[in-house]
C-alpha cells in the first residue's frame, strides 16, 4: 500500500505540471491502468444537462461500451458518475444490476470493472473507470485505493479545467481588444462604439463574438453583413 501511495503522489505531481484538460485526463487514465493492473481505463464526464461523455479511453472498446451504457442508462460508469459511489463488478456477464449491458460487455471481452466517482469542490464531475478482461480482476482493496486516487485525480482535473478556462478567456479578450483597435483606427470610432459594432455583427449573424473579432484581426475588415 505504501508503494501505491508513492506512485499516486508521483502521478499527482506530474498532473500539476500538465496544461490542458485533455492531456490531464489521458495521464489519469494511463496511470490508473498501470497502477491497478487494468486492461483498459477511461473517464466519464458529466456535461451540460446531465449528458455523459467519455474521454481518455485507452482502447476503442472503452468508448464503445461506455456509449452503450449511456444509451441504456445502465452500467458501472453510469452508476458511479451519477450516484456517487464506488462500483465493483466482478463478473459482468452474470451481474443482475445491468441485465442488458453486462452480457454485451462480456461479449466484447470485458468481464470485470471498477468505477469510482470524481468530485471536485463539492460537485460531481464524472467517474473514473477500470476495465478487466478477466472475471474477479479487481477486489475491495483496489476499490479503497481507487477512491484515494480518484480524489486526487478529480482535484487535478478541476484545476486543469480552471486554468484552461482562464487561458481561453484571456485569449478571447485579447483578440476582441485587437479587433476593437483595428475598427477604431479604420472607422474613427471610440472603444465603446467599436465593441458595439462587433457585438451587433455577432448578433445579426448568430456568430460567436470571438469568431467575428478573429475575422477582423485576420482580414482587417468586418465580415459581410448577412443577407435576409
Amino acid at each position: 500500500m505504501a508503494e501505491h501511495d508513492e506512485i499516486i503522489a508521483s502521478v499527482v505531481g506530474e498532473l500539476a505540471a500538465i496544461r490542458g484538460v485533455t492531456p490531464a485526463i489521458a495521464k489519469v487514465t494511463e496511470a490508473a491502468k498501470l497502477l491497478f493492473g487494468a486492461d483498459h481505463a477511461g473517464v466519464t464526464l458529466i456535461r451540460a444537462r446531465g449528458r455523459l461523455e467519455t474521454e481518455g479511453g485507452t482502447d476503442p472498446v472503452v468508448d464503445e461500451l461506455d456509449a452503450l451504457q449511456y444509451e441504456l442508462r445502465e452500467g458501472p460508469c453510469v452508476d458511479a458518475a451519477t450516484e456517487g459511489h464506488l462500483v465493483l463488478a466482478e463478473d459482468l456477464g452474470q451481474d443482475v444490476r445491468w441485465p442488458r449491458w453486462g452480457p454485451a460487455a462480456r461479449d466484447r471481452g470485458v468481464n470485470s470493472m471498477l468505477s469510482a466517482d470524481l468530485q471536485a469542490d463539492g460537485r460531481r464531475i464524472g467517474g473514473l473507470n477500470l476495465y478487466g478482461l478477466r472475471s474477479h480482476q479487481f477486489d475491495s482493496t483496489d476499490g479503497a485505493l481507487l477512491l484515494t486516487y480518484s480524489t486526487h485525480a478529480a482535484a487535478a482535473l478541476a484545476s486543469a479545467h480552471t486554468i484552461e478556462s482562464l487561458n481561453t478567456a484571456l485569449e478571447t479578450r485579447t483578440v476582441i481588444g485587437r479587433a476593437e483597435g483595428i475598427l477604431m483606427e479604420r472607422l474613427g470610432v471610440d472603444e465603446v462604439t467599436a465593441f458595439a459594432i462587433l457585438k451587433r455583427y455577432s448578433q445579426d449573424s448568430n456568430t460567436r463574438l470571438h469568431a467575428i473579432a478573429q475575422h477582423v484581426v485576420t482580414t482587417r475588415m468586418l465580415p459581410e453583413a448577412p443577407t435576409e
